[in-house]
């Protein structure tokens, strides 16, 4: 609720008590939950201030800082550049907490993220290519359930003061449009995300392959290499999913070309050989058309005679536009400050000479501009006008050629969009260049607006992806395909159409420290699909190989594919023109180390033979668990969440993750809400390869016993350790060794007592193969948390088997309704229009029930010793219902499904076995395997919408 008084905003609401240290209602301990009225936000000193300065207003508003609040979010700085302020876009350790500091948004084209201050990736003043201005609150009321976030909706230049200026006050300024402030309160952090989601828009069901292992080169440049990668993977029986060729495929840099006379003949039979090996391809489209004379370049022609190019108009402040010989275009590069005169500076490509005063300011001709691809490669081009509706559906009728030749899914690049520094600023749009502007104005019946760019700087990539997404669900050859595209950087919502990658980053272990950090921030402001160049794109000296190498580090590779094994984007991509990286595939390196043993130092040959074994083992891990990891992304239909999830969501009543153990916030993470990863990211050098690990509180933990097919049952991981309380700091042991026995061992997983884990067979691809089916075993383990799981069974690539409408909450259970359906209550926007809910969901919920009472709470106890339990209680039961039926998966999973009930080793065995049914006769079998202390109970996999059944299984 928001309140008024004396010119201060308020923001209102009933808050619960919280902790960690509540006492367990298992144990008969009774407590009675307090609510307050507390305020969760409001204004300070004047509230609202604006200043206009010529056509440009300025606004900020001030709001308290509650004093023990924490911040997750960004950090940035700014400086004035021009008549304008530039506010430049910078990332931090984006899980890390902020206490003070300033924060501002502009997204940035930053190779290797150390273009402006030149200090590498951990400097958290560099911008990025992302600009989304979230952020979390939290710890705001301590000892209640309550978290805020905020969001400042401008696509321009943002600056945020965390109490810099004023201990006790943040400001929030907006330098051009309008402040559009939005407050979220919530009692978690869980809620607040479904919340912001359900404003910016939830990501559009993406297909399956989507989840699984990728491929990308910067210099797979001919048919043969493209090949020979692909079959590469399959020959070394390491899974692929996807193989991206860059720009590359082109003819001469003509975007939506393929160079089908020279480099790249015959390019459908290349394409269906690779998705005859189960691979599906992409290309790199950048939002630039070659200018170069062609005949046979349609999407030029086109462009030309429709208008659809931005036009060279500038921006007159009322004194007149800026001379042509006084322009100055600004950019960074390796901590330089650099002032560019276009009229006399070009780039090296072919055709970028070009006179600059006959175009300048000439609204009869088309802006332009030029991309760079390093050295002498690039071309001049003009820029489509994607703020235009029109504009926006040709772009999309391009992309036919490409995908009747056989191409599935899209690499969007350069998405600024990226120009190379003699044309523009920041390596984007010429600041002042009026662009068109369809923005909301908050009237229905605006006209269209011209701007300068730097007014509406992120719109134009937002738009990009808008448009290429809606352009490929036009296609005929798409029908009912869900269509995927991964984009370098864009703003707020775009991950409705597109996927997120970090960009060009660097084979350094600094690189790596962040990268998992990068996706637990993006993903608390509701992005699904996220993840950074597996590897590294540059080398780790940039284009000076000769101090970083033409490889990323063996060492280096087998830890950042460890630690990206259960994060959402899992794409290797690296940087493989003349001069740059030799390889950077797995099984590379064994190859090379073969051809050339006595060139690798004897000290590091182990490192170069077990890249290969173990980057396999964990990319086949990851394809075992492919089942929760889809469970999730479908799960964001309806609650707005990641698949991979900071610990500040699963956990956020453990307090000490603001305080003292905030250390694990950029190196641990959930898959959902059962799995706990813990990668190492750093050099063995540094501690031995030990680890340290921190387990939330206050559930228990197991450490992850499951293990990947090759061979053998599923069901048959290894017996459960013994169990770990919440709340534990350890060392754990992940040194880098091939042994097949220590493999699991290199990254340390865990297990949330009560957790629910499915796993299937590891295929070499996620594609469904007529007549193999692939059987799902769940995994549920024992502890005295109750829990449930949603699992989604569909194609995995139709558009129509995807929910039509949101389910409103974790907890509140509301029927599908069809597009015809249920005026009267909330539906996404944004939901795809083809999707008819043609999926079969299944929910399994734990509950575990004690056969004797338990001793009364005593506040003087320690918490952990408290917590324990016995585990002879009478039994837990899982209970299974099928919410939705609408798809029939015997081809795809066969006719059972198997669970396996895992026993703490304090378990008796013969217990085990006393296995009772109720409800619909869906049992099929049931044994106890006592080699590795489970049950197992296999029931049909034919399940009945509206009915349910329970299995009650000794713990």
């Amino acid at each position: 609720m928001l309140s008024l008084s004396y010119n201060v905003v308020q923001a209102v609401r009933c808050v619960y008590e919280s902790g960690v240290a509540d006492p367990p209602h298992s144990q008969g301990a009774q407590k009675v939950a307090h609510s307050q009225r507390k305020i969760v936000w409001e204004t300070a000193g004047v509230g609202l201030s604006w200043k206009k300065t010529g056509k440009a207003a300025a606004t900020v508003l001030t709001s308290k800082k509650p004093g023990l609040a924490r911040y997750m979010g960004r950090k940035r700085t700014f400086e004035k550049e021009h008549s304008y302020e530039l506010f430049q876009w910078v990332s931090v350790k984006l899980s890390a907490l902020i206490l003070r500091g300033l924060i501002l948004s502009l997204d940035f084209d930053n190779m290797t993220y150390s273009s402006v201050y030149g200090q590498g990736p951990l400097d958290e003043r560099e911008p990025l290519y992302h600009s989304e201005p979230f952020w979390l609150e939290l710890n705001g009321l301590p000892n209640y359930k309550s978290q805020v976030a905020t969001f400042v909706d401008n696509y321009s230049q943002i600056c945020v003061d965390f109490c810099v200026n004023h201990g006790g006050e943040i400001n929030v300024g907006t330098r051009f449009g309008p402040l559009q402030y939005f407050v979220f309160a919530g009692d978690s952090v869980a809620e607040i995300i479904q919340l912001y989601s359900s404003i910016i828009g939830r990501s559009r069901l993406k297909p399956r392959y989507v989840l699984g292992h990728h491929q990308g080169c910067y210099g797979y440049d001919t048919r043969n290499k493209v090949l020979k990668a692909g079959h590469g993977y399959v020959n070394r029986d390491i899974p692929l999913d996807g193989i991206h060729i860059d720009v590359d495929l082109q003819d001469d840099y003509r975007t939506f070309t393929i160079d089908s006379e020279r480099r790249f003949s015959r390019p459908k039979e290349m394409f269906d050989e690779l998705r005859a090996l189960g691979i599906k391809s992409c290309t790199n489209i950048t939002p630039v058309i070659n200018l170069n004379p062609s005949d046979t370049y349609t999407t030029l022609q086109e462009g030309r005679e429709n208008g659809h190019f931005i036009m060279d108009k500038r921006f007159d402040d009322g004194n007149s536009v800026v001379p042509v010989h006084k322009v100055e275009y600004i950019c960074y590069e390796g901590g330089v400050k650099l002032l560019i005169d276009p009229v006399n500076e070009k780039g090296q490509f072919p055709g970028a000479e070009y006179d600059f005063t006959k175009y300048y300011n000439n609204p009869k001709e088309a802006y332009r501009g030029g991309v760079g691809y390093g050295g002498t490669l690039g071309a001049p081009g003009h820029y489509p006008n994607l703020n235009n509706a029109n504009t926006r559906k040709w772009w999309g009728e391009q992309y036919k050629y490409l995908f009747d030749q056989g191409l599935e899914f899209i690499w969007q690049d350069m998405t600024t969009p990226a120009i190379a520094k003699e044309y523009g600023d920041m390596k984007g749009l010429p600041f002042r260049l009026m662009v068109e502007s369809d923005c909301w104005s908050g009237k229905d019946d605006s006209p269209e607006q011209m701007k300068p760019a730097i007014e509406i700087w992120s719109l134009y990539s937002y738009n990009l992806h808008k448009a290429t997404y809606e352009g490929l669900n036009k296609l005929e050859k798409r029908k009912n395909k869900r269509n995927f595209i991964i984009g370098r950087g864009s703003y707020a919502g775009a991950n409705k159409w597109a996927g997120l990658w970090t960009g060009d980053n660097a084979s350094t272990w600094d690189h790596l420290h962040i990268s998992v950090s990068q996706v637990l921030a993006l993903g608390t402001s509701g992005n699904e699909i996220v993840g950074t160049d597996v590897g590294g794109f540059m080398p780790a000296g940039g284009f000076d190989t000769s101090s970083g190498g033409r490889w990323a580090e063996p060492e280096l590779l087998i830890r950042w594919y460890c630690a990206y094994s259960m994060l959402p984007w899992f794409r290797n991509h690296y940087h493989g023109k003349r001069g740059m990286k030799l390889f950077q595939e797995p099984w590379a390196f064994t190859d090379h180390f073969n051809s050339n043993p006595s060139g690798v130092h004897e000290k590091e040959r182990y490192l170069w033979l077990s890249v290969e074994p173990i980057c396999r083992y964990y990319v086949k891990l990851r394809y075992s668990l492919l089942q929760l990891l889809y469970d999730a992304m479908f799960e964001h239909q309806f609650n707005g969440l990641p698949i991979a999830r900071s610990l500040v969501i699963t956990d956020s009543e453990d307090l000490s993750l603001l305080g003292e153990q905030d250390w694990v916030l950029d190196n641990e993470y959930m898959v959902r809400n059962d799995l706990l990863v813990c990668p190492v990211m750093h050099q063995q050098s540094v501690a031995g390869g030990h680890r340290s690990i921190y387990l939330p509180q206050p559930d228990g933990w197991y450490k992850f016993n499951l293990r990947i097919d090759d061979g053998t049952l599923r069901h048959d991981g290894v017996p459960l350790e013994k169990r770990i309380p919440g709340g534990s700091k350890f060392e754990a042991d992940a040194h880098i060794a091939s042994e097949p026995a220590f493999l699991p061992n290199i990254t340390p997983m865990f297990v949330r007592e009560g957790g629910i884990i499915p796993q299937i067979e590891v295929r070499q691809h996620t594609d469904h193969i007529p007549g193999k089916i692939n059987p799902i075993f769940i995994h549920l383990y024992p502890g005295r948390k109750t829990n449930s799981y949603r699992m989604f069974l569909d194609d995995g690539i139709s558009r129509d088997s995807a929910p039509n409408a949101y389910i409103d909450g974790e907890e509140v259970r509301v029927d599908y309704k069809s597009a015809d359906e249920g005026k009267d209550r909330f539906a996404d926007v944004d939901t795809d229009p083809e999707a008819k809910n043609k999926f079969r969901e299944i929910v399994f919920e734990q509950v575990y029930i004690s056969s004797q009472s338990s001793p009364p709470y005593d506040a003087n106890v320690n918490l952990n010793k408290q917590q324990s339990f016995n585990f002879q209680t009478k039994k837990r039961t899982l209970k299974i219902t099928v919410p939705r039926d609408n798809f029939d998966p015997s081809d795809y999973i066969g006719d059972v499904i198997t669970l396996v009930f895992w026993h703490d080793p304090s378990s008796s065995c013969t217990r085990s076995q006393e296995v009772k049914y109720e409800g619909h006769a869906w049992a099929k079998d049931h044994y106890h395997n006592k080699q590795c202390n489970s049950t197992v109970v296999t029931i049909s996999a034919d399940l009945t919408e509206d009915e349910e059944f329970t299995i009650s299984v000794p713990m």
